[in-house]
């Protein structure tokens, strides 16, 4: 019975119907109180309901009840990320290779370990690796597509992305993915389409309300100009990044010592306050859009028929 409900709760949350889980967890627990692994997949589901303390203490009880398995060291170092106690997460995903060296799950954890740190590289080599030792998960392949949308590799990320939705069209992580890659080739339209998918699906998940701020944010006359610019700014690597916006820097003061050499100092103030308005829409454009982020993560209001 326990193991029935556990593939049930596990079917649930794999298709991101993470409160239906919850029930059945709750259930579960209710008639079987020391069962680990359904105190860890509880844990998996209050992070993605952000309830981090009551995921923190499933965690520990999974932990408790069984301190040698893999998934009770997984759930403790996922929530642990969630808490930015990255030390704490790299110990118990440490604990869990020792366990398991082969386990691609650790793979994914180490990969999410290093996402947290700014660590790109690392995460991106971690997420391969669990793709390689288990290639027909779609959740690694996701995370891989992400990884690579993050460090500017769109072409590769769209086709990663396809590839999972060909095969689930309701992975969540593949259709936000998707739905940036549209988003960043300006096809605003289908990124739109992918968003409300994604919502509907789980009308709480962060990724999909991101994306959905992403898209009101590419159409909002206010931050529309600066999605553009971003966008344009990110398609590649760090370094393609800092050379672009050092090159800015280097017209604009290129500009400024044309205009004085050329006897047109009346100009200069002009193009020194259209770099100062640049410089402050770039700097205050991203603090509105994550103040959307977050306004759409507090609520979310579904139009009938969205």
């Amino acid at each position: 019975m326990s193991r029935h409900a556990l593939a049930l709760a596990r079917r649930h949350y794999g298709h991101g119907q993470v409160d239906q889980a919850i029930d059945v967890l709750l259930r579960l627990l209710g008639e079987d109180p020391d069962l680990a692994e359904a105190h860890a997949l509880l844990a998996f589901c209050l992070l993605k309901r952000k309830r981090l303390h009551v995921a923190a203490l499933e965690a520990a009880r999974a932990l408790e009840l069984e301190p040698d398995s893999v998934y009770s060291h997984l759930a403790a170092a996922l929530v642990a990320i969630a808490r930015r106690r990255l030390s704490e997460a790299e110990t118990h995903l440490n604990a869990a290779r020792e366990l398991d060296p082969a386990a691609a799950v650790i793979e994914d954890g180490f990969a999410r370990l290093h996402l947290a740190w700014g660590h790109d590289e690392r995460a991106l080599a971690h997420a391969r690796r669990a793709c390689e030792l288990e290639p027909d998960d779609l959740d690694y392949r996701a995370l891989l597509a992400s990884l690579e949308f993050r460090r500017g590799d769109r072409g590769t990320a769209e086709a990663l992305a396809r590839e999972v939705l060909e095969l689930d069209p309701e992975h969540l992580e593949a259709l936000c993915v998707l739905g940036h890659c549209e988003l960043a080739a300006g096809r605003v339209d289908d990124a739109r389409q992918h968003a409300a998918w994604a919502v509907q699906l789980d009308p709480m998940d962060e990724q999909a309300l991101t994306l959905l701020a992403a898209v009101k944010a590419r159409r909002s006359p206010l931050l529309g100009l600066w999605w553009r610019f971003q966008s344009y700014l990110t398609a590649g690597s760090r370094t393609r990044t800092v050379v672009l916006l050092l090159g800015l820097f280097l017209l604009y003061q290129i500009g400024m010592i044309a205009l004085s050499q050329n006897g047109l100092q009346r100009w200069t103030l002009p193009l020194s306050l259209l770099w100062l308005g640049f410089c402050a829409y770039t700097w205050i454009a991203p603090g509105l859009f994550w103040r959307s982020v977050k306004k759409e993560l507090q609520q979310v209001r579904l139009r009938p028929g969205f």
